[in-house]
C-alpha cells in the first residue's frame, strides 16, 4: 500500500507560503535572531560583489546561537524558521522561490 507523502513541489509551495507569512512578522520584529540574520545577509550582499559566505554572515550577526538558528533558515522542516537561504560550498544565497518575499522584507525594513 502506498503512503500519501506530499511531493517535493507540495513541500516547496508550503514552505514558500510559510516564509512569506513569517517575513512580514520578522520585518516588524527586527530584534529577532532570524530577522537579524536575514538583515545582515542583505547588508553584506548589497555592499559586495562577492558572494556572502556563511562565516561572514556568522561574524556579522555575532551571536553564539547563530548556527542553531541559521540551520533552521536553510532547511525545509516542519518546525523550522522558514527556508530563506541556500548554502553551496559555504556560499550563501537567497532560496529562489522566496526571493520576491525577501525583497518585500528588504523594502519593509528599509535595508539597502
Amino acid at each position: 500500500m502506498l503512503s500519501q507523502q506530499p511531493s517535493s513541489s507540495d513541500n516547496d509551495l508550503s514552505e514558500v507560503s510559510k516564509v512569506t507569512r513569517r517575513l512580514k512578522l520578522w520585518a516588524k520584529r527586527p530584534e529577532q535572531i532570524n530577522s537579524r540574520i536575514l538583515s545582515a545577509y542583505l547588508i553584506l550582499s548589497a555592499n559586495s560583489e562577492d558572494p556572502v559566505t556563511e562565516n561572514e554572515l556568522r561574524d556579522a550577526v555575532g551571536e553564539s546561537n547563530f548556527d542553531l538558528n541559521f540551520v533552521q533558515m536553510k532547511n525545509i522542516a516542519e518546525k523550522n524558521h522558514g527556508k530563506v537561504f541556500d548554502v553551496i560550498a559555504n556560499k550563501v544565497s537567497i532560496w529562489p522561490p522566496v526571493a520576491s518575499a525577501v525583497e518585500e522584507f528588504r523594502k519593509a525594513t528599509s535595508l539597502t
